[in-house]
């Protein structure tokens, strides 16, 4: 083989060998502490679980009682993924999260709402921790639940926390509206209306139902102390 030959040779085998380094895709980042590290474990296990990320968060507190500096972390993570300044029956929060289900949530209010800056997190609570604890959520989740969704995946899961000086209560339940069509109009040109029906409702509360002011279905709690089920108008 001739010189130019050998060289032509080397340098289309150097390129494909670039080429296919450049199509491999870079190995995912490595935790940088034993914290991380549980986080990104404990992700994926729910990831596997539920096959796929995504639920409606819905948080408020027990009627008569108020939490300042409340914050929802999932177990290890670094950022909060709720914070409220005061939580209250009547300041419910509702959100879509595109996030996995957390197999465990911390819960932390404080004894104020005031905020501080700080650096590389930016701006957080300043209050002195009076409430900390650590609740099981994605792994209470039945497996009929998950099974219900992946069949008909038409639906939000619905993660609860109803605040309560006992302890965060927490529940859950599938929400659909069935025979919801978006292309279907009112006469203001509106998507009509659907109410929306939930199903395997279950944990430590279920809201109650209201209509035009009224329960039209009681709510009830779990009492931490005693283990009774107590219905609520709320």
């Amino acid at each position: 083989m001739s010189l130019t030959r050998r060289r032509l040779v080397l340098t289309s085998a150097a390129y494909v060998l670039l080429s296919g380094c450049r199509s491999t895709p870079p190995p995912a980042p490595k935790p940088t502490t034993p914290e991380q590290a549980r986080y990104l474990e404990s992700r994926e296990r729910m990831l596997k679980r539920f096959g796929r990320p995504g639920f409606e968060l819905v948080v408020d507190a027990m009627d008569g009682q108020e939490f300042l500096g409340v914050e929802f972390f999932p177990e290890h993570a670094k950022y909060p993924f709720y914070q409220r300044g005061g939580q209250r029956l009547q300041t419910q929060g509702k959100r879509m999260l595109s996030q996995p289900v957390p197999e465990r949530v911390r819960v932390v209010w404080r004894d104020s709402s005031a905020r501080e800056f700080v650096q590389g997190v930016g701006g957080r609570y300043a209050g002195n921790i009076i409430g900390d604890e650590i609740i099981e959520v994605g792994s209470r989740i039945p497996q009929a639940l998950i099974d219900d969704l992946k069949r008909d995946p038409r639906g939000n899961l619905r993660l609860k926390f109803r605040m309560n000086e006992q302890g965060t209560l927490f529940g859950w339940d599938i929400e659909r509206r069935p025979g919801f069509d978006p292309k279907k109009r009112d006469e203001y040109g509106e998507a009509v209306y659907v109410a929306p029906v939930h199903s395997f409702a279950g944990g430590d509360f279920r809201e109650a139902k209201i209509l035009d002011g009224k329960p039209v279905r009681k709510g009830w709690y779990i009492d931490k102390r005693t283990g009774r089920k107590i219905e609520t108008d709320y």
